[in-house]
């Protein structure tokens, strides 16, 4: 993924089944409200975490299932306490 810190108030990020195995060049993304990685072949939560330091706190749509590190079982509740204002992991809703 190159090109993408030059769209600073992209909202929606969808970049599912394209077989990625890293997120890159989204930092500058600090709007980024959705996050579409679904269908893909990311291993680490950390690398992701990294890559969206500066929407951490907008973030409230987050899809990562089928990929390698979603297969943890403690893999929601990392994701919860990285982003404290998601809204929805996967199919998953919270109130």
């Amino acid at each position: 993924m190159e090109g993408l810190s030059a769209l600073v108030n992209l909202r929606v990020l969808d970049v599912s089944n394209n077989k990625l195995t890293s997120v890159d060049d989204i930092q500058s993304l600090t709007k980024l409200e959705d996050l579409w990685l679904n269908d893909n072949q990311i291993e680490s939560l950390e690398a992701i975490t990294e890559a969206v330091e500066g929407s951490k706190e907008k973030l409230s749509t987050i899809y990562l299932e089928n990929n390698p590190c979603a297969k943890s079982s403690d893999y929601v509740a990392v994701l919860r306490k990285i982003f404290p204002n998601v809204e929805q992991i996967d199919s998953n809703l919270f109130a």
